[in-house]
């Protein structure tokens, strides 16, 4: 491994990335890949939409001209949408955060598999909170995804509850952070 670059890019630049960020999807996620949820359409899909959200912002790490991985995220809308799928009742405080525009989703985090276990998620996890102005963060889990579940708890996210996002999706665990 070189030198690892962090870089950041906005909602326009990371959609002009937009092919290269679905490629290493497909490589982090090969082994998940169900040709709904989780697919390279289903994705680019979900990432036209988030560029435009408020707050969106990318972190990705380059080894070389290497794209080896990325996060990112964009803050919650106060309708408080995000919560739609929660299962049970979202806490008050939480709520009220949502309402005055004050949560971080992080919406994706993931490395390539031959970078994986060198420190690069946490990197650019922590690189993407930095100086955030939101007061709360925000990120879902598989929770049979084992490796990433662990990193996050270990990371100081705790567990909020249960959310199905969208009909195809998985039932993650919603989890958060104060920022």
């Amino acid at each position: 491994m070189g030198d690892l670059a962090l870089s950041r890019l906005d909602g326009k630049k990371a959609d002009e990335r937009r092919e290269a960020l679905a490629d290493v999807y497909e490589e982090a996620y090969a082994e998940k890949l169900d040709g709904a949820f989780r697919s390279r359409p289903a994705f680019l899909d979900r990432l036209a939409a988030y560029v435009g959200r408020p707050g969106f912002e990318l972190v990705m790490a380059q080894d070389g001209d290497e794209l080896v991985g990325y996060i990112f995220g964009f803050g919650i809308a106060p309708s408080g949408t995000w919560w739609g799928g929660f299962r049970g009742e979202v806490p008050a405080h939480v709520s009220a955060l949502t309402e005055q525009g004050r949560v971080f989703a992080i919406s994706e985090l993931m490395v390539r598999p031959p970078w994986r276990r060198r420190g690069i998620a946490r990197r650019l996890h922590d690189e993407l909170l930095t100086g955030r102005r939101e007061d709360l963060g925000t990120i879902l889990v598989d929770p049979k995804n084992t490796p990433a579940r662990s990193a996050y708890y270990a990371w100081g996210w705790q567990k909020l509850g249960d959310i199905q996002p969208f009909d195809d999706s998985p039932v993650f665990e919603s989890l958060v952070r104060q920022l």
